[in-house]
């Protein structure tokens, strides 16, 4: 996948999740971009958070 059609995924799925949950995404990769030397620990991490609580996501997008 090339990262324009990984932006296109991204804000397809950013277009269901409510304003609040999405201030505290935009947060996070803030958080992230701030981060850079931590960089792998923070990927790993944020794919965990999303893998693990995927279910709790959607719940909150809806």
């Amino acid at each position: 996948m090339t990262s324009i059609e990984i932006k296109k995924e991204i804000n397809k799925a950013l277009d269901q999740f409510p304003e609040k949950l999405l201030a505290d995404i935009l947060d996070l990769i803030k958080e992230v971009q701030l981060e850079k030397s931590s960089n792998d620990t923070l990927t790993t991490n944020l794919k965990k958070i999303l893998s693990e609580d995927s279910d709790l996501l959607n719940k909150l997008a809806q």
